[in-house]
């Protein structure tokens, strides 16, 4: 039972197989065009394939077919597709080299994919004579170098010395120049005054906003944009008074002051006029915390 199982399997096997994999031979419109006919082991030449496929259809070249006969395939110059009626004639027009001396023909093969399937195609042959670059009585060995010889244009044995005199006296010009900066520096330094220290400016007073913050928003928001406008532009020398928000935010980051702060008061002088000019009226809690991050502002320039 079990060989007469096997015996039946075995052609079923054979003919999925073959199913598979299909090769036919070139098409009416396939055609194969070299650049040369004759030329050196590993020499470059140009070849030119022609395919006719059906429209839809993709074509590949098939380089590891043994029917290219020892022809490489160095890279593709360009492939095009040009669709006529149903068929569609693919041409490739490659740099190749041949790497098995002798006289034959050599033939090109592609795989057709159509529907998911792949076939393969030989394309039509063409004869190319593949010329070795040894002469014909020339061994098929590897010949000895030749010796060393001397040369003239040696290492100079004043080079080493040179070199480290070069670097102590760079080191000691080095040395000069920081020795001369730091004497500038010395007699440049700006005299300390001498005296008790100024004393610190009082903070602006957000008193009468903060007193108006439930009855008169916009009263309110008014007075707290000018009160950290003024601080502002008094602390960091920034024409506040004059400015929008968005500019006196470029405004202090441009002068080095911390990002965040100065996203804080463009953050707060939008809130202002938002109040102000467009009818906004924050929440209570809102309110409470737009007066304590203008106190927070108006404290850290004060510090």
């Amino acid at each position: 039972m079990k060989a007469r199982t096997l015996a039946l399997a075995l052609p079923a096997g054979l003919a999925l197989a073959l199913m598979a994999v299909t090769t036919a031979f070139a098409d009416d419109g396939d055609a194969t065009r070299a650049g040369r006919k004759h030329v050196t082991i590993g020499q470059q030449f140009t070849l030119t394939l022609e395919v006719s496929a059906p429209v839809g259809a993709a074509v590949e070249l098939d380089p590891a077919n043994e029917s290219w006969s020892g022809i490489e395939v160095v890279r593709v110059l360009s492939q095009v597709a040009i669709p006529s009626g149903d068929r569609s004639l693919h041409r490739f027009d490659l740099i190749v080299a041949g790497f098995l001396p002798g006289d034959g023909a050599i033939q090109p093969a592609v795989i057709i994919v159509e529907n998911g399937v792949g076939s393969a195609r030989l394309l039509p042959p063409i004869q190319l004579t593949i010329v070795s670059t040894l002469a014909a009585d020339a061994p098929l060995e590897l010949s000895s170098l030749p010796p060393t010889v001397a040369i003239d244009g040696a290492e100079s044995p004043f080079l080493v010395p040179a070199v480290y005199a070069g670097s102590v006296l760079a080191m000691l010009l080095v040395a000069l120049l920081v020795f001369l900066a730091g004497r500038w520096l010395a007699n440049h330094r700006h005299p300390v005054i001498s005296g008790e220290a100024p004393a610190p400016r009082p903070l602006a007073d957000l008193g009468s906003a903060e007193s108006q913050i439930d009855t008169d928003p916009a009263g309110a928001y008014r007075m707290l944009a000018a009160t950290v406008r003024h601080v502002i532009a008094e602390r960091y020398d920034v024409p506040a008074a004059s400015l929008t928000a968005r500019e006196i935010q470029g405004r202090m980051e441009s002068k080095g002051i911390d990002r965040w702060q100065a996203r804080l008061v463009a953050g707060l002088l939008q809130e202002c006029e938002a109040v102000v000019y467009a009818g906004y009226v924050p929440a209570p809690e809102r309110r409470r915390a737009d007066i304590s991050m203008a106190r927070e502002i108006i404290e850290g320039a004060a510090t």
